[in-house]
């Protein structure tokens, strides 16, 4: 019997998973991490937390599940995009790694916006001119430390610095690469416009690969710390929401992959590369080597109903506490209480700004339309519902720019719940399905490794073997009905007070 590592280096914590080579999750492990915040806006880590974390999760999942490490054949990665750590000539971090959320850069992104013509950016990297992305964060680092600029070997995203670390090979995958803001996403390279205008050499960043590739093997001081074989291969992975996409079976045109997490990042395969002049969806390539994807890289959808919990759910949590049960689980029944709808109640999701309807830092949430007739359980399924109405947002901009969308597959912590899986069919009109697990990144890097260990033909015959749809929500016409006239009102409220939105910024 053969077996591989799925290994999802995540902003908090290193999450592995042994798989069989029949596709079976055998064991599972983790090991956390902090996030440093030493100024308001900035996020980093130390980028040897994810060496340490990555080795405890492997050691673990080995010993916990007994197979002989002679069985294990190869470990695939998948980690945080949109972050770097820049390295020296013996791969020794210079600089704590700047992370996905971190917004150091506006000045480094204000330049480039003046000097620099935003549609050009846009076309050739698909992205939109933002200090979330890699390159304007690498020009921080130029004009903040310019030591540590000049003494940068290579700028290595999270997933590409620990495959350097377990294998000793450098390299990026297309997904990875295409987050940088430094790739031509026609042509899957770096693009010499692209580094000219942010200042960054080519030879600076690492070789692109498909995110199947095996860059190497096992370091041997490694794989005597993990219980493995300096055989194992590596395989290069690709970002975390590709890897979720991935793991959910979402690898073929006309789906859609919903990743219902704090964020709700909306991913869809195609097969060429695709663009939204509206800049709601960014073009990316696909873990697939032969598809893109394109995507909005998630508004605050889990964390509008975490908040809701902690803040309004306190009988809820306590219940729960008492049953040894979920207080979400319980919020849902409360919110079944109330018709679709809400009975007029609507949520603008926008409690940490928005990516949806529109990218506007200045926006925030509201709750429109509520009555003295109104209760907690209207609140409760509204905020449900206007995540879904985001949802919307993004898969209705996906068809209109050419995609066909029949099929949406929700993981990710928020898929657990029934009546959200149902609500976003009834808003969206498409069906939404439930694979076997919702916890789909890890398992997306071990699709990759039983790939790359040749155990299977190709990445599809990987996922049919690892990944089966339990539970499908269809449209209810009636619901629909009542949605499409909410949606519209949805919509109307977010324009109107965009006005109102960027004079409260101002004035702030």
């Amino acid at each position: 019997m053969g077996f591989v590592v799925g290994c999802d280096v995540g902003s908090q914590s290193v999450k592995a998973i042994l798989l069989s080579e029949s596709g079976e999750i055998v064991a599972q492990a983790g090991s956390d991490y902090p996030i440093e915040y030493p100024q308001p806006t900035w996020a980093q880590q130390d980028a040897r937390h994810w060496e340490k974390a990555t080795k405890e999760a492997i050691a673990r999942v080995i010993a916990e599940s007994g197979v002989s490490k002679d069985e294990v054949l190869a470990i695939g990665i998948d980690a945080q995009v949109d972050g770097y750590v820049a390295v020296d000539a013996q791969g020794r971090p210079l600089h704590p790694a700047i992370i996905w959320m971190d917004r150091r850069a506006v000045t480094q992104t204000e330049k480039v916006r003046q000097a620099y013509s935003e549609k050009e950016i846009f076309e050739l990297s698909g992205l939109n001119l933002d200090p979330y992305h890699v390159a304007p964060k690498i020009r921080w680092l130029a004009d903040e430390h310019p030591l540590a600029f000049e003494q940068t070997r290579y700028f290595l995203m999270p997933g590409s610095y620990i495959a350097y670390y377990l294998s000793g090979e450098v390299g990026v995958d297309y997904s990875n690469a295409s987050s940088m803001l430094l790739m031509d996403i026609r042509q899957r390279v770096w693009s010499p416009r692209l580094c000219e205008i942010f200042g960054i050499s080519p030879d600076r960043l690492p070789p692109i690969y498909p995110a199947n590739q095996v860059i190497g093997s096992l370091r041997r001081e490694v794989a005597e710390e993990v219980g493995l074989s300096p055989k194992t291969r590596v395989v290069l992975g690709c970002g975390d929401e590709h890897a979720a996409c991935l793991g959910a079976g979402v690898i073929r045109p006309k789906m859609v992959c919903d990743i219902t997490g704090t964020a709700e990042p909306v991913c869809a395969v195609a097969e060429a590369p695709l663009f939204d002049a509206s800049g709601l969806v960014e073009t990316h390539c696909h873990a697939h080597p032969d598809y893109w994807l394109l995507e909005n890289p998630g508004f605050v959808s889990g964390g509008n109903y975490r908040w809701f919990r902690d803040h309004f759910g306190q009988a809820e949590i306590e219940l729960a506490r008492q049953q040894g049960s979920e207080a979400y689980a319980l919020l849902d029944r409360l919110a079944e209480e109330v018709p679709p709808g809400s009975e007029g109640l609507i949520l603008l999701p926008c409690l940490m700004g928005s990516v949806t309807p529109t990218w506007n830092a200045a926006t925030r949430g509201v709750f429109l339309g509520f009555s003295l007739a109104h209760t907690r359980a209207h609140f409760a399924r509204a905020v449900l519902e206007g995540s879904a109405y985001g949802l919307r947002d993004i898969v209705d901009r996906m068809k209109e720019i050419g995609l066909a969308v029949e099929e949406i597959r929700a993981v990710g912590g928020g898929a657990r719940s029934p009546l959200w899986r149902q609500i976003k069919a009834d808003v969206t009109g498409v069906p939404v399905s439930l694979p076997q697990t919702v916890e789909t990144t890890a398992l997306g890097a071990a699709i990759l490794a039983l790939h790359g260990a040749g155990l299977t033909g190709t990445i599809e015959e990987a996922c049919d073997l690892c990944v089966k749809v339990v539970e499908t929500r269809y449209p209810q016409a009636e619901n629909a009905t009542v949605y499409e006239q909410r949606y519209r009102t949805y919509r109307a409220a977010y324009f109107a007070l965009l006005p109102v939105f960027e004079e409260a910024a101002r004035n702030a």
